[in-house]
C-alpha cells in the first residue's frame, strides 16, 4: 500500500500586512508617523489602548501599527484575561440537568469571507480539507464581507480621502460561497464594507444570494423589513436573527434608505446606545423563534481580546434572550466565553468574540489563523416544556495556506494541525509555528493533541 503523499505546504502567497495598500499623505501621513513614534518610543501599543474609531490621525496611526504588530494581550486592568481563560479549550457540553433531548441538529459558524487573492482559481479546492466541517452540517453561516458589483471592481487601498473596497470577482464569488453543491445557507450581509459600492453593490450582492437560494442577514430590503424581526426557517428551526455592524466606513447611507443597513456606532462612540439591539432581540421572542442569535460585526482589529465593553453588551444580549453571539470583525480570532444568564439559568450562552477570517487579505500569521464552531442545537423537554437550546460548542482552528503543486500554488483551507507538521523549509517552519502560537493564545494549547 503506497504512503499518503506528505503536504507542501507555504505561506499564502498574499502580502506579509496592509503597508502594501496603505497609502496616508500629506500632513496627515506625516500626523500619523509622528503618533506612532512617539507611542513606540514610550513603550504603547503593547496592550490595547480605549481609542475609538474614527478619521483621525491617532486612531489611524493606532490601527495601522497594530496591523503588523497584532496585540496579544487584554486591556490593563481588565481582568479579561483571567476570566476567559477557563473557555480557552475547544469542547463544551452545554447541555443544563434535567434536559431531555427528542432532535438535534448541526450548525457551522464561520468569519469573514473576502477576496482574497488566488481565489480565481481555487474553486472546488479551496475548502477540500475542511468541507466536512463547514459544510457538513445541517445550517452553515458565515459573514460575507466582501460585496458583488456590476461596476468595475476597485483596487484595495487605504488613503486619507479613501477607506479600503473589498469586492468580489463573480469567480471569487463562487469559490468561497461553497464547495461542490455545498453552499452556505446563511450569509451576514452587515459589516462595515457593505457599502463599499452603495446601494448597487448590495442589490447586486442580494440578487446573486437569492438566485443562489441563500438566505442573507443584517441588510433591509424595504422599511418594513427593518422594523420587524428577521426570522429564517431552516432544518426544521424558527430561527431569530439579530444583525448589526458597528460601523460601515464612514460610506454615506442612500438618503432615502437610512434603514438599509443594521448598524449600531459600537467603537466610535462612547457608551453607543445597544438598546435597540436588546429590543430585536426580544421582538423574536415575542415572535416565537425557537432559536434567537446575535451577529455582531463588532471588535477592534488585530486584538486578540475582545474591548471590555464587548463584555458587557454581550451579557446585556444574552440576558434579553439571545441563545448564541456570533462576533467577527477584529481579523483574528479571540477567547470565547460561555455565559449563563440570570434572566434564564436554563440556557448557556457561547459568546464568540470573533471567529476571524475565514479568507484573509493578507499573510500575516495571526491573520491567517480562524475559528470554525460548531454548534449542537437541541429540541427536547425541560422542566415539562419543549424548549430548544444551544446543547453543544466545539471549535476547529483552521488556516489559510498555499499547497504547492505541480501547477502552482493552490490557496486553501487547512485544519489546524497541518500547522504542527514540518514541512522542510526552515522559513515555512518558522512561518507555521507563528501561526500555531495564535492559536495557542486563543483557545489554549489542547488543539494540538487532537
Amino acid at each position: 500500500m503506497n504512503a499518503p503523499r506528505p503536504r507542501t505546504l507555504a505561506r499564502a502567497p498574499l502580502p506579509p500586512d496592509p503597508r502594501s495598500f496603505i497609502a496616508f499623505g500629506g500632513e496627515l501621513g506625516a500626523e500619523i508617523e509622528r503618533i506612532t513614534e512617539a507611542a513606540v518610543a514610550a513603550g504603547r501599543w503593547r496592550t490595547p489602548e480605549d481609542i475609538h474609531i474614527t478619521k483621525a490621525a491617532l486612531p489611524l496611526a493606532y490601527w495601522t501599527y497594530k496591523s503588523w504588530n497584532p496585540i496579544v494581550r487584554a486591556m490593563p486592568g481588565s481582568d479579561i484575561e483571567e476570566r476567559l481563560e477557563p473557555f480557552r479549550r475547544t469542547r463544551f457540553d452545554l447541555t443544563p440537568d434535567g434536559f431531555e433531548p427528542m432532535s438535534e441538529r448541526s450548525m457551522s459558524l464561520s468569519g469573514d469571507l473576502m477576496c482574497t487573492k488566488g481565489l480565481d482559481d481555487a474553486q472546488d479546492r479551496f475548502y477540500e480539507e475542511v468541507s466536512d466541517l463547514i459544510f457538513g452540517v445541517d445550517i452553515a453561516y458565515a459573514n460575507l464581507e466582501s460585496t458583488l458589483t456590476a461596476g468595475e471592481i476597485a483596487a484595495t487601498t487605504f488613503t486619507e480621502d479613501e477607506t479600503p473596497k473589498i469586492n468580489l470577482t463573480p469567480r471569487q464569488y463562487q469559490t468561497i460561497i461553497g464547495h461542490r453543491g455545498r453552499r452556505y445557507d446563511i450569509v451576514q450581509l452587515a459589516n462595515n464594507h457593505i457599502l463599499d459600492c452603495g446601494e448597487e453593490g448590495i442589490r447586486t450582492t442580494i440578487a446573486q444570494l437569492r438566485a443562489d437560494g441563500i438566505e442573507q442577514v443584517g441588510v433591509n430590503e424595504t422599511e418594513t423589513d427593518a422594523m420587524r424581526p428577521r426570522i429564517t426557517e431552516i432544518a426544521g428551526l424558527r430561527i431569530g436573527w439579530v444583525a448589526h455592524t458597528f460601523s460601515v466606513n464612514f460610506k454615506p447611507f442612500p438618503a432615502d434608505k437610512p434603514w438599509i443597513v443594521n448598524m449600531t456606532p459600537m467603537h466610535l462612540m462612547p457608551d453607543p446606545d445597544v438598546s435597540g439591539i436588546e429590543a430585536q432581540v426580544r421582538a423574536c421572542r415575542e415572535a416565537g423563534c425557537d432559536l434567537v442569535l446575535v451577529s455582531l460585526h463588532w471588535g477592534l482589529e488585530f486584538e486578540l481580546y475582545p474591548h471590555p465593553d464587548q463584555l458587557r453588551w454581550a451579557h446585556r444580549f444574552a440576558e434579553a434572550g439571545a441563545d448564541a453571539v456570533i462576533g467577527h470583525h477584529p481579523h483574528v480570532a479571540q477567547p470565547v466565553e460561555i455565559y449563563r444568564p440570570e434572566s434564564d439559568p436554563s440556557r448557556t450562552v457561547p459568546i464568540l468574540y470573533s471567529l476571524g477570517n475565514l479568507t484573509s487579505l493578507i499573510s500575516h500569521p495571526s491573520n491567517v489563523a480562524s475559528l470554525v464552531a460548531r454548534l449542537r442545537l437541541s429540541t427536547g423537554m425541560l422542566g415539562g416544556m419543549r424548549r430548544t437550546l444551544v446543547t453543544g460548542l466545539e471549535l476547529t482552528p483552521v488556516a489559510l495556506l498555499a499547497e504547492r503543486g505541480q501547477t502552482g500554488n493552490t490557496l486553501k483551507l487547512f485544519p489546524a494541525t497541518v500547522l504542527l507538521e514540518a514541512s522542510g523549509d526552515e522559513a515555512t517552519d518558522v512561518y507555521l509555528s507563528e501561526v500555531a502560537g495564535y492559536v495557542d493564545v486563543v483557545i489554549g494549547d489542547g488543539w494540538r493533541a487532537r
